[in-house]
């Protein structure tokens, strides 16, 4: 399985939320790639001001750790702590962030690389996210119908930017029943051949139902929902 998939899990496996609220969530999806089965979890807890999401993935290649410590203002994500720990895979990786606010500086933030500092970003915009909070963003975003769907996220030394706009709605079956969604696309440059499309449940809390991306070699991957509970309620079948 390549590494470009398992990223595409841990970049697009979004959160559950209210309009305007974060409510506490459980979340577990199923993906394949060339028949190699894939399962992720997501959970996000906490109350207020505090918060943490976690996601795992588990495969016959790599077992992937990760989490994010954030707040919330005005709708806004904070976010405070970052982790990632992938064995197998070829090499372990670690990753350890911390977002900082840059002394006489309010507009911009520092993320401060803790497993190496070579790679600490000075002078970070100051709505700044991490890898895994920022598509939680995003559906809190499309559930308070915002239209500036435009996102800066630490990676590396880089800030990359991502951008999306609503294409619709659709109604899909999942195991859960057949729902309606709202379709989300991933805006690429004019050339690309690469295309994402996330498919987000209004009456699940904008919970994410489906991902797809098709490669420019033509080659397609699919990420689905299979279980979820909203602050301890499972959603079942018959919702």
């Amino acid at each position: 399985m390549p590494a470009r998939f398992i990223a595409l899990l841990l970049l697009f496996l979004s959160g559950q939320i209210l309009a305007a609220e974060l409510k506490p969530f459980s979340a577990t999806y199923t993906a394949s790639y060339n028949g190699i089965g894939v399962t992720a979890t997501r959970e996000l807890s906490g109350r207020n001001n505090s918060w943490r999401l976690d996601f795992n993935a588990d495969s016959l290649f790599a077992d992937i750790r990760e989490y994010s410590r954030f707040g919330i203002e005005q709708g806004r994500l904070i976010p405070q702590h970052y982790e990632y720990h992938r064995t197998g895979l070829g090499r372990d990786k670690h990753t350890v962030l911390n977002f900082e606010p840059k002394e006489g500086e309010p507009a911009q933030r520092r993320v401060v690389n803790v497993s190496n500092a070579k790679r600490t970003l000075e002078n970070a915009p100051e709505n700044v996210l991490d890898k895994i909070n920022y598509p939680l963003q995003l559906a809190l975003d499309v559930a308070n119908k915002k239209k500036d769907l435009e996102y800066q996220v630490a990676d590396g030394r880089k800030i990359r930017e991502y951008k999306f706009t609503v294409a619709g709605t659709e109604k899909l079956q999942t195991p859960l029943g057949l729902i309606e969604t709202i379709k989300v696309e991933r805006v690429r440059d004019g050339d690309s051949e690469r295309e994402t499309i996330i498919w987000l449940a209004p009456k699940w809390n904008y919970a994410l139902v489906k991902l797809m991306q098709q490669e420019e070699d033509g080659e397609t991957y699919q990420i689905a929902l299979t279980k979820l509970s909203i602050d301890g309620k499972n959603i079942a079948s018959s919702q």
